[in-house]
């Protein structure tokens, strides 16, 4: 009996799900035998893709796919992802195993369902559909494939940052891009939301640390390296970032307004008259923080490995997620301010953040129109900024546009990315193949 759509969807993610592609900072520990058991899926379920595109291998593991429209004066289409997944972690807190790609009741389960093995196989089984179908696109469409986005690395092994460079080496510039990013949701009130990102936020890494002597904890002293760490730490979190509005954080709120009653209405609709009451509505809703300032979260830290001794070295990590327009250097500075006790600071990795985009162009009325023809004209699309990064960072400078926008419908049954019990429902997955086949389709005309 053959397949339903959704049917083969769901057992090509199952498939995809089962191959333990987990990226980590030190690339000897990853085992890259995953990855080579995923591209022998991908071949083998997407032939038509594998015949007709220029399949390019770039760097351990990740894959660039060509087609040649022989039309190189045209914009190029990138339809982007990542194959790399995050640790399951605590596998006793998981209901289904986590590589298992378990499917029950509707829901398939595993590590990579929401980031982002879903989108990967959105974009082949649209590309694949369509030129099954017989679709030859005006002009040169590309699908790049990284491996260690969820890490950040500075070695030059980086997925994203390879298969940039490779792009440029071919000559290839001025590209609209698509990565994860955004999805179809709706509100509390029934509205229907399509969450395109206009940029994001960038993941930079800096380290707290100090070098001492160490010792016997049974003679402290009055102060440790370590209280003087902590002290770092607190002081941080007593001094965050001042709030400001972008370009597009300001549109964002504008959006926002539209959704709204009462006093967020009014507030939101005119942000820059009503910016004190905009910040403390911020002091209170940890998503409305992030998106008008650069955040400085600790979440590591590192001292001696067992009770009864002082360390001679203690760490600390960071993650500031940078707001664009801002530097990774001016946050360095902005955290030195307030290092007291010895404690030092060193960028450990990270980029600068992307400049946002604008809604206000041909191409972000192309995706809005794909949006209605998929989802219906009542869907109201909302340019946003994301506040976390992707891959997309590397391609800004041979990028004209970069949409952050995964072509789902994403409801309450789905499960948290990064999270334990991270799953999708399978009636989701069409929606976000036939997105990306429209956007081929409309983008051709």
């Amino acid at each position: 009996m053959a397949f339903t759509e959704e049917q083969k969807l769901t057992d090509h993610l199952q498939h995809f799900i089962a191959c333990q592609t987990i990226s980590n900072e030190d690339l000897d520990k990853v085992d890259w035998r995953e990855f080579t058991k995923l591209h022998a899926l991908l071949e083998a379920y997407y032939p038509v893709i594998y015949k007709l595109f220029e399949v390019i291998p770039v760097g351990r593991a990740g894959l660039l796919f060509h087609y040649d429209s022989g039309h190189p004066e045209k914009t190029p289409l990138v339809l982007s992802a990542h194959q790399d997944v995050v640790e399951p972690g605590a596998l006793e807190l998981w209901k289904k195993e986590p590589f298992s790609g378990a499917y029950e009741d509707g829901i398939i389960w595993g590590r990579g369902t929401t980031d982002c093995k879903h989108l990967f196989l959105a974009e082949m089984e649209a590309v694949e559909a369509a030129f099954s179908d017989g679709f030859r696109p005006s002009y040169d469409l590309y699908i790049a494939l990284g491996y260690s986005e969820e890490i950040y690395t500075i070695s030059g092994e980086d997925g994203g940052r390879l298969l940039k460079e490779a792009l440029a080496a071919r000559g290839v510039h001025q590209i609209v891009l698509f990565d994860e990013g955004g999805s179809v949701t709706t509100d509390d009130k029934g509205h229907r939301i399509a969450h395109v990102g206009l940029g994001d936020k960038s993941q930079i890494v800096y380290e707290l640390y100090k070098d001492g002597t160490g010792g016997h904890s049974s003679v402290p002293g009055l102060h440790t390296d370590m209280g003087a760490l902590a002290r770092c730490i607190v002081a941080l979190e007593d001094h965050p970032r001042p709030y400001k509005l972008t370009d597009l954080s300001r549109g964002q709120l504008k959006g926002m307004a539209k959704l709204e009653t009462g006093d967020k209405q009014r507030i939101f609709s005119d942000p820059d008259r009503y910016w004190d009451e905009v910040c403390e509505l911020a002091r209170q809703d940890a998503r409305l923080d992030a998106l008008l300032h650069t955040t400085i979260c600790v979440t590591m830290a590192q001292g001696a490995q067992q009770p009864n001794v002082i360390p001679a070295h203690v760490s600390a990590t960071i993650s500031a997620r940078v707001l664009p327009g801002e530097t990774g250097d001016e946050i360095l500075a902005y955290i030195q301010q307030h290092l007291t006790g010895g404690i030092q600071v060193r960028c450990v990795s990270g980029i600068d953040p992307v400049n946002e985009d604008t809604p206000d162009s041909e191409e972000f009325r192309l995706v809005e129109q794909t949006i209605h023809d998929v989802y219906g004209d009542d869907v109201i699309v909302m340019p946003e900024l994301m506040l976390f990064a992707t891959d997309s960072r590397y391609y800004k400078d041979i990028a004209k546009h970069i949409f952050l926008f995964s072509g789902y419908e994403q409801d309450d049954t789905w499960g948290p990315m990064h999270g334990v019990n991270e799953r999708i429902p399978a009636a989701a997955l069409p929606g976000s193949r036939n997105f990306f086949r429209r956007l081929m389709e409309n983008y051709n005309a």
